[in-house]
C-alpha cells in the first residue's frame, strides 16, 4: 500500500475516532458535517456535505487504480540449461502500460543475464492474449528466454 493511502486511511480513523467521543443526542437529527457551502467563483459554491462526497469519491477511484502500483505482475520460472520462463497479467485496473510488455521481459531477462554473468538473452517464444473473462478481462503475456552463455 503506498503511504499516500496510509495517510487516508489513517485519516479515516482518527475521523471515526473522533465521532465516538462525540456527546449529545445520539441519533443526531443532524448530520455531522456543518452546513454552509465553500464558494469557488461568485456565481458558484459547493457545499460541505457535497466537498467530502466528491473527496470520498477521489479517494476510492485513487484506491481502485493507484497509479504508483505496478502495471504487470510477473512470474519468473527459472529451468536447467540457463532458460527462463516469464508469465505476466497485467492489473485488471490500470492506467496505460498495453504494450510493455516485451520491455518488461526485456528489461527482467536482461537483468538475469547480467546477475549470472552471462552475455545476454534470446527471446525463443512470446505469447500475448487476453483472459476474456466477462467481468475484467485482462491482458497476459508467456514468454521463454534463452540465457547465453559467455564466449
Amino acid at each position: 500500500m503506498c503511504p499516500l493511502t496510509k495517510r487516508c486511511l489513517a485519516g479515516l480513523l482518527l475521523i471515526l475516532a473522533g465521532c465516538s467521543t462525540y456527546s449529545g443526542d445520539i441519533p443526531r437529527k443532524t448530520s455531522l458535517i456543518p452546513k454552509g457551502s465553500l464558494h469557488l467563483l461568485p456565481s458558484y459554491s459547493i457545499t460541505y456535505a457535497g466537498l467530502v462526497q466528491v473527496g470520498v469519491l477521489v479517494a476510492a477511484v485513487y484506491y481502485v487504480t493507484d497509479p504508483a502500483a505496478p502495471v504487470w505482475e510477473i512470474v519468473e520460472t527459472r529451468l536447467p540449461d540457463d532458460r527462463v520462463q516469464y508469465a505476466l497479467n497485467k492489473n485488471y485496473f490500470s492506467l496505460g502500460g498495453d504494450g510493455e510488455a516485451r520491455g518488461v521481459v526485456s528489461r527482467r531477462a536482461e537483468a538475469l543475464a547480467q546477475e549470472k554473468g552471462l552475455t545476454g538473452f534470446r527471446i525463443q517464444r512470446y505469447e500475448e492474449s487476453i483472459d476474456s473473462r466477462i467481468l475484467l478481462p485482462r491482458r497476459q503475456v508467456f514468454a521463454e528466454v534463452q540465457l547465453l552463455a559467455t564466449r
